[in-house]
């Protein structure tokens, strides 16, 4: 009897693991879009502010997670929407405020984190051409 009922229980068990398994496949998962990993300021004055909002869509069926976004040096700050629900739009703002001194072309990276999976991380950019006064 004993047997019976662990056996039961066992089978429960494993059908409710399967269960919940089917059920995290059947929500689906984030699928970022963005139309562009760039942005061109193009020619500019040294001491003007570079700032830049990348538009992020999330046409997957499950919330889009931004983990983290690292810029590459400490003249450049994000911020951005930590949560972006299927079918909407956020964003990741990258600025460069001080700008003085700057000459010639300048390139600022960043590196995002996501939970979409193919998407898991990836480099947004910002360019600029300081030209004299």
């Amino acid at each position: 009897m004993k047997s019976r009922i662990a056996f039961v229980v066992l089978a429960l068990l494993v059908l409710s693991a399967f269960s919940v398994s089917a059920q995290d496949t059947s929500v689906g998962s984030p699928r970022l879009v963005t139309a562009s990993l760039e942005h061109s300021f193009g020619a500019v004055k040294p001491g003007t502010p570079l700032t830049y909002t990348f538009q992020i869509k999330n046409e997957g069926k499950a919330a889009l997670e931004i983990k983290n976004v690292a810029p590459s040096c400490g003249c450049t700050t994000s911020n951005f929407d930590k949560t972006i629900a299927p079918g909407k739009t956020g964003g990741i703002t990258l600025a460069v405020e001080k700008t003085d001194g700057y000459k010639g072309d300048i390139t600022k990276t960043a590196t995002v984190t996501t939970n979409d999976p193919d998407h898991q991380t990836f480099i947004l950019t910002l360019k600029a051409t300081f030209g004299a006064e």
